[in-house]
């Protein structure tokens, strides 16, 4: 599992390709697509490339560069994430009227994770997997669904519910059922949780629930592009 190390480089220089802008050592996923980058390693050069792709006064999350070209790069904030992977059928089969989520519901999606904080979501970040969703008198209140995907593993991500509607199990059905069909496409699931937030005590209860397992802990680095 040690492409998990640095999940983002691997989908980028992978299958998620189409997805982004990709150099030899240095990739980052289209600006409307998602906000994170990656490098292949820590060195310097890494770095450098993956300037190219970043407009002065922007900003990419990438995980575990190397020492900032000063001249290039501005360290932000520093996000501690714990990370998950579910080897196993999930526990739980919790049945609940979920539809499927496509570019017809973008906004809506686009609103609910502005509105919830799940982590970056962008305007086609729905475009990298499969996203499912709740929905009551004809808003979207509940949501999860696919990020980062390389070979043999694929990344659950955007879970949110509305404050409105917590408590019902939406999220925990949600997520058993993208793990399923990550499972069935024989990849491992995995996710991330992000470290001292205040849905991180009540994410890894419904996680390991589910069968989740925590693989590592791991830091998120907010760039921005002098």
């Amino acid at each position: 599992m040690r492409e998990l190390d640095n999940p983002a480089w691997h989908a980028l220089s992978g299958e998620q390709r189409e997805f982004g802008m990709v150099g030899e050592q240095a990739a980052r996923y289209l600006p409307d697509i998602s906000p994170i980058a990656a490098v292949a390693d820590q060195s310097t050069q890494a770095l450098v490339e993956l300037a190219d792709f970043v407009d002065p006064g922007r900003f990419v999350a990438v995980f575990a560069p190397g020492e900032l070209p000063d001249d290039l790069w501005r360290l932000a904030a520093m996000a501690p994430l714990s990370q998950w992977v579910c080897p196993e059928a999930p526990r739980i089969d919790a049945e609940i009227d979920w539809v499927e989520l496509t570019d017809a519901e973008a906004g809506e999606m686009l609103r609910l994770a502005r509105e919830t904080d799940p982590g970056p979501f962008e305007a086609r970040t729905n475009r990298l997997g499969d996203y499912i969703g709740v929905v009551r008198d004809g808003r979207l209140v509940a949501m999860a669904g696919e990020r980062i995907c390389l070979r043999g593993f694929r990344e659950v991500s955007a879970v949110c519910t509305d404050a409105a509607y917590t408590g019902r199990g939406f999220a925990q059905a949600l997520v058993g059922e993208i793990v399923r069909r990550q499972q069935r496409a024989g990849c491992v699931p995995f996710l991330h949780v992000r470290t001292g937030s205040p849905a991180e005590a009540q994410a890894i209860h419904v996680y390991e629930k589910l069968g989740f397992q925590k693989r590592g802990d791991y830091a998120m680095t907010v760039l921005v592009r002098k």
